[in-house]
């Protein structure tokens, strides 16, 4: 499976997965819990796209641009600032625990999206790695 096909079956993974959790969260009929992983999830989800859109638009050139380094520290910067606001400023509106839920949509994902490219692999290039 080509590499961007790999990428988008995680960006697409991810948005089941938090609609899934979405869903799970609203069992528990609180607001502040289903408003946390929608939160935890969006902001997860906004990261990768770009993360993705920073490394494709670096390695395009051919080689890695000094640009990529700055791009991605400014995006980790605003990811932090996004995670640290919702903890700090939004403590009281939105369930921490459930916020953290939303974040973990990422590692979800890809452990899915690995998972089912190891099972549709043969049995020829599960011994031989490739």
């Amino acid at each position: 499976m080509p590499k961007e096909l790999k990428l988008a079956a995680v960006e697409r993974t991810q948005w089941l997965i938090l609609a899934i959790l979405t869903l799970g969260s609203l069992v528990f009929w609180d607001w502040h819990i289903t408003l946390g992983v929608i939160i935890g999830g969006v902001i997860v989800i906004l990261n990768f796209k770009a993360l993705r859109m920073i490394f494709e638009s670096g390695f395009s050139e051919g080689r890695i641009a000094g640009s990529v380094f700055v791009k991605y520290a400014v995006k980790f910067l605003a990811l932090l600032a996004a995670v640290a606001g919702v903890v700090f400023l939004l403590q009281g509106i939105v369930n921490l625990f459930a916020f953290f839920v939303g974040l973990l949509t990422i590692f979800l994902a890809i452990s899915v999206v690995g998972i089912r490219g190891y099972c549709s692999m043969d049995e020829e290039e599960k011994t031989n790695g490739a």
